[in-house]
């Protein structure tokens, strides 16, 4: 295998670690991952799969919660200086966000809540309430270090990161209340990186279970890895044909060579 000068990055919200493990082994391994940050594990920290991960030379750093949620690490490199969610939104007993110190650069897992069907009901409120202490914690963290955070937002940043706009609009992940406060993160001074590298392309890395979504390509882009602007990347890519295994998980991976 040729050697590279880049570390490769990926994010994957895999709906049950424990369902999909071998998947995640046989795609970190085929795609040469160095970094891999999960999200919805599903299971108890206790519980995540530690010695398939470490059989395939992998260390993990892993924040999980029983049946719902939980956000892991899985790296060749040290991970170093761990530091979860529970220390930034205070009060919240979910497991959204894991962060380390990794190979230079500090690393992070999120999920954010899905926000429920209504925006008039406490799961929107919450969701929006939750982007917003994100905001305020990485305007703090941001300034110093190369800081990369890849996940699963639950938001459809712009119009052309739907299938439909219109049967979408207004509707939970597409809402302008959602947008604008994702788009007040990156502009604490992050850059989309899928969408920097690619400017008129759809990116979809969600598609719903039903109705054939995949072969009708009938997707959200709700997965992104972000970046401060002292990371350096080339080669993104949302690996759409993992959806399409066996027992997918319904999103698919986000990858990127950062250095």
């Amino acid at each position: 295998m040729q050697q590279r000068e880049t570390m490769r990055v990926a994010t994957w919200n895999v709906n049950s670690v424990r369902v999909r493990i071998l998947q995640i082994i046989e795609f970190i391994v085929e795609y040469d991952i160095d970094v891999i940050l999960l999200q919805e594990l599903k299971c108890v920290t206790e519980a995540f799969p530690y010695e398939c991960i470490e059989d395939a030379g992998y260390s993990c750093a892993v924040y999980g919660q029983k049946t719902y949620n939980g956000v892991a690490i899985i790296s060749r490199h040290l991970i170093d200086d761990i530091k979860l969610g529970s220390s930034i939104f205070l009060g919240d007993p979910s497991s959204r966000y894991i962060e380390a110190f990794i190979n230079g650069f500090r690393i992070a897992s999120v999920y954010v809540p899905n926000g429920g069907t209504d925006p008039s009901l406490e799961p929107y409120r919450y969701k929006l309430n939750f982007i917003r202490t994100f905001t305020d914690y990485l305007q703090t963290e941001i300034a110093s270090d190369k800081f990369i955070i890849g996940g699963d937002f639950n938001v459809a940043r712009e119009d052309i990161d739907v299938y439909d706009p219109r049967l979408w609009r207004d509707k939970v992940c597409c809402t302008p209340a959602e947008r604008e406060a994702f788009q007040n993160l990156i502009d604490i001074g992050l850059v989309d990186i899928y969408r920097t590298t690619h400017a008129a392309k759809e990116g979809y890395t969600w598609w719903d279970y039903r109705q054939d979504s995949v072969s009708k390509n009938r997707g959200l882009r709700i997965d992104y890895i972000l970046s401060t602007k002292g990371v350096n990347f080339k080669g993104v890519t949302v690996q759409r044909g993992v959806r399409t295994n066996p027992r997918p998980s319904d999103h698919a991976p986000v990858v990127v060579d950062v250095c």
